[in-house]
């Protein structure tokens, strides 16, 4: 008779999966990660288009953010800052909510879109 791997009691053991928690734990970082990054950028192309003292203040509010909560907390002033600026302000304020929405619809996927 052959032996198999699956004939073999308590196979595999325990500690081998604790390799791969830590890599899906380590994706998951990653790819949120990656989406703050993806937001931060959209919300720095729509920061460049302001000028004045107010455009450069959120644009240093911009770059300094570090986490989403900041970007999400200067949401609203920035969209405000946009829909004054004309035509292009308004572009880049539509493309900051489409942002938005697919930031939140992956964060939490049974939320309804905007």
């Amino acid at each position: 008779m052959e032996l198999t791997l699956r004939d073999i009691p308590h196979f595999p053991p325990p500690w081998a999966f604790a390799c791969t928690t830590q890599t899906d734990e380590r994706r998951g970082r990653i790819a949120a990660r990656r989406s703050f990054v993806a937001l931060k950028l959209c919300f720095m192309r729509a920061a460049a288009e302001l000028r004045g003292v107010s455009g450069e203040h959120l644009q240093t509010l911009v770059r300094q953010a570090s986490e989403p909560i900041e970007l999400w907390l200067i949401r609203g002033s920035l969209l405000a800052a946009l829909e004054r600026a004309g035509e292009s302000g308004l572009m880049h304020s539509d493309r900051l909510k489409e942002a938005l929405d697919a930031a939140l619809q992956e964060a939490y996927p049974e939320r309804p879109s905007l």
